[in-house]
């Protein structure tokens, strides 16, 4: 009887071939397993940081109060922060061109604490004309924006 299970052998492989398949398909399983939870993982995460971003853009309030011109090259702008956080000014559009970060003076980059106000000066990118209107835009680090119109 001992002898009679030894003597087909083909029996025996096809029970190691079938223990094989099983695992080669469990560790394909786990492979997939671990790469879809880091997948997803990092998806939430971005997701999570994004939202985080748009609630501070929303809380982030600021309007351009005061326009000075001194009728040369210079422009003095006040901003009043009246949000819920403090906020930094990143740049300034005059009728769609931008100032260029070296043309500022004051006011770029630096914190404005809620409940209070800065001014940003900076020279002009466009000349100046008297009696016309031109359209200032002024945005934050984190995008908020702020337009007036204003005439020379």
């Amino acid at each position: 009887m001992f002898r009679s299970l030894f003597r087909n052998k083909r029996g025996v492989s096809e029970i190691i071939a079938s223990l094989i398949i099983v695992l080669i398909v469990s560790v394909a399983g786990v492979a997939l397993y671990s790469y879809s939870l880091g997948a997803f993982s990092s998806s939430s995460s971005y997701f999570q940081l994004q939202t985080a971003q748009r609630e501070e853009r929303t809380r982030e309030r600021f309007l351009i109060i005061a326009v000075w011109w001194d009728t040369v090259d210079k422009l003095n702008l006040t901003v009043l922060n009246y949000g819920k956080i403090e906020l930094a000014i990143d740049a300034v559009y005059i009728d769609g061109t931008q100032v260029s970060p070296s043309a500022y003076t004051d006011g770029k980059g630096v914190t404005i604490v809620k409940e209070n106000m800065k001014p940003v000066k900076f020279t002009l990118p466009v000349s100046i004309v008297s009696d016309q209107s031109y359209e200032i835009v002024v945005v934050s680090e984190r995008g908020s924006k702020d337009a007036v119109y204003w005439e020379a």
